[in-house]
């Protein structure tokens, strides 16, 4: 008796066909990682928030800058006087008298010495300079995320497809058992268990229709657009081993690059020199200072008058006691700088993690791979024997669902594990500090035009 079912060697060619149907006819409008790189770099929130930061603090220096500059100020003053003058004895200045003055002066302070002035100027070089690392470190995290968002897209989709063209085949093998059953040839314990595997295939269906939805949004949040069609990842990618082979010394290269280490270590070196400019207030300060004013009087006790004064001297000024002010502010900007001496161990501690975790994810990603596409090979002959087995009567059709649910989840897994392996290829890099739109231009190379 012939119990003869799909052949499991038309599935290979169908998941390929599967996988080239969306882009026969859209192929010119499927877009690469490359083009939402460059989406998301106008778009993308998180990236803007760091530029902005950026911009911001470029202005450290200028206003750091003006407490070493001189000032200029000028007043001006018009009053109207009335006066009522008496002096005993002397009739001649006793009086009323009603008169306009006025005035103006013009003042200029020229620091000569002030420590927290010159303090404050070179810790705006730390903050400026703290500022670009993180910028540099929110631009490579861009990066990774793009790349993460595009290919969740990619295996979302291959879910997908896997998932529908798992279902198709229960369903086929459904309507067969339902037809053998019929003529008496199976037991309806067959039909039921056919029917409660298309049944959970249809839910799997619905799950991964409704996580590639899903991924795309994600992906849209990040660049603004829709993105129906994405180039998929050719069958040739290469699989490259870190240079050096050597997870120390990919440990060193980032404890020497990591951008996220050198902004915490330019955080740390700002907030010592605010102990610094704290400590200051116990400083004198001295100033070059000169100033010139007119003083024109229409009347008083000696006449009109128009007097004209100009002065140039030094000013020294000291505070000797504000409360315990400076003392307790010197205290608290300490406690600052312990505080960024302990972030700043903790982005070290962070860079090696991430570094050696992603070394390793690189590496595991390269044997996942390798072992994938042998699970897949494996999967496929194990579902031709039990397909064998099937037609002489050794298998039944659980066997056969639960091996050609093998063949699906082994696709799956080789596909995911592809990708795995580029995000942590592009992980290691961004975690030492080199990572570049340059390494996005390798990926989108490897993508099927």
């Amino acid at each position: 008796m012939t119990r003869r079912i799909i052949s499991s060697r038309s599935y290979p060619a169908i998941l390929f066909a599967l996988t080239l149907l969306p882009g026969l006819s859209t192929a010119a409008s499927a877009e690469g990682v490359l083009d939402i790189y460059r989406l998301a770099d106008q778009y993308d929130t998180q990236l803007q928030q760091a530029e902005a930061a950026y911009r911001a603090s470029l202005e450290a220096r200028p206003q750091s800058r003006a407490g070493l500059l001189p000032s200029v100020g000028i007043s001006a003053n018009t009053t109207w006087n009335e006066q009522d003058r008496t002096y005993p004895g002397n009739a001649t200045f006793s009086g009323n008298e009603d008169f306009n003055s006025h005035g103006y002066s013009l003042n200029l302070t020229q620091p000569l010495y002030r420590h927290e002035a010159w303090v404050r100027y070179r810790q705006s070089q730390d903050t400026i300079s703290g500022a670009e690392a993180t910028l540099m470190t929110a631009r490579q995290a861009m990066i990774v995320r793009a790349a993460d968002r595009y290919f969740n897209v990619l295996a979302a989709t291959d879910n997908l497809q896997f998932a529908t063209a798992e279902k198709d085949a229960i369903k086929r093998q459904l309507e067969q058992t339902q037809q053998r059953f019929e003529v008496g040839l199976i037991a309806i314990t067959d039909v039921l268990e056919a029917q409660a595997s298309y049944d959970t295939a249809v839910a799997q269906e619905i799950e991964a229709n409704n996580l590639l939805a899903t991924s795309r949004e994600v992906l849209r949040e990040l660049t603004g657009r829709n993105h129906e069609i994405i180039a998929p990842l050719r069958a040739d990618t290469p699989l490259v081993t870190p240079a050096p082979a050597d997870i120390d010394a990919w440990t060193e290269k980032s404890l020497e690059n990591s951008l996220a280490l050198r902004a915490a270590e330019f955080a740390y070196d700002a907030a010592r020199k605010e102990v610094a400019a704290q400590r200051a207030g116990h400083y004198p300060t001295l100033d070059a200072v000169a100033s010139r004013s007119n003083t024109v009087s229409d009347g008083g006790s000696f006449g009109k008058s128009d007097i004209d004064d100009t002065r140039i001297g030094l000013q020294l000024n000291m505070s000797l006691f504000q409360g315990g002010l400076v003392a307790s502010q010197t205290r608290q900007a300490r406690q600052g700088a312990e505080q960024a001496s302990q972030a700043m161990e903790q982005q070290r501690r962070g860079a090696i993690r991430q570094t050696r975790e992603a070394y390793l994810g690189v590496l595991a990603a390269i044997s996942r791979v390798t072992a994938f596409k042998q699970a897949r090979a494996s999967s496929q002959s194990a579902l031709e024997a039990t397909e064998a087995g099937y037609d002489v009567g050794t298998r039944t059709t659980v066997d056969v669902l639960l091996a050609r649910r093998t063949v699906f989840l082994a696709q799956r897994d080789y596909a995911r594990s592809r990708y795995d392996y580029i995000l942590n290829s592009l992980r290691l890099k961004q975690a030492v500090g080199t990572l570049s739109p340059a390494d996005l231009e390798q990926v989108n190379a490897w993508l099927a035009n």
